[in-house]
């Protein structure tokens, strides 16, 4: 399908790469956005959990309405601990949002893990959030944190986080307002703004740029950079800094 040969053709680039390519491995982001495929490596104990409840949470809005508590359950691969802590963000889930009746957007007005950028000849790769729109329709982007720093009030467009949600919606988000909801569901912080979706974008051009160049310049010499990251790198075999 050509639709799958553009997305093969592009070069990855994933919200890590763009909030700290500089920190990263050369090797290891010069395999990952050419799409070269390396050894499998599970995700980190916080990752697991947030994925989790953000799957869980788009389930529980497949149709319209408020989410059920049922609709939060642990899958078997977390450990005690790590239940504990899916435990608590459910809750704080259900409590800042189990009164707003919306329905998960997905499919065709969303594609769920990747936006193809063909003028700037990459495709960002990765969940950004969780969209939603409310009854009457209007959108709704869910950035759901487990821990960390406390999201911060004052500007929108602050994190990368946020960037990076609203540059992988920004087809479904074009002359459109959103509103933006940054949580935290281990400590039961949050903040939210409503943010005109083409004047964010037009005033993120330049910072995407910069970060495009920056992840250039790192993998123009791709040597190992050995470091704490290796042990979730999934591009181990064949490295010199573990030969």
């Amino acid at each position: 399908m050509e639709g799958d040969d553009q997305r093969d053709e592009l070069p990855k680039v994933t919200l890590a790469f763009l909030r700290r390519v500089e920190e990263l491995c050369p090797r290891r982001v010069a395999f990952e956005h050419h799409n070269r495929r390396g050894g499998n490596r599970g995700a980190p104990a916080r990752w697991r959990v947030a994925n989790q409840i953000t799957e869980h949470a788009r389930l529980a809005h497949l149709e319209p309405g408020r989410p059920s508590p049922e609709a939060f359950t642990p899958l078997p691969d977390l450990v005690p601990e790590e239940r504990e802590v899916y435990a608590a963000a459910a809750r704080w889930y259900l409590q800042l949002f189990g009164e707003r009746a919306v329905r998960a957007v997905d499919g065709d007005d969303l594609d769920e893990w990747e936006t193809l950028l063909p003028d700037e000849g990459i495709r960002l790769v990765g969940r950004a959030g969780l969209a939603v729109e409310d009854a009457d329709g209007r959108p709704e982007l869910l950035l759901l944190r487990i821990g960390g720093r406390a999201p911060d009030a004052g500007d929108p467009l602050g994190s990368p986080e946020a960037r990076f949600a609203l540059l992988r919606a920004r087809d479904w988000l074009a002359g459109r307002s959103v509103r933006l909801v940054r949580a935290d569901l281990l400590y039961g912080g949050m903040v939210e703004h409503d943010v005109a979706a083409d004047a964010a974008l037009t005033e993120l051009q330049p910072w995407l740029h910069d970060r495009i160049d920056a992840l250039r310049r790192r993998i123009a010499d791709p040597l190992p950079r050995p470091g704490l990251e290796c042990g979730r790198c999934r591009c181990i075999p064949g490295c010199k800094a573990h030969g």
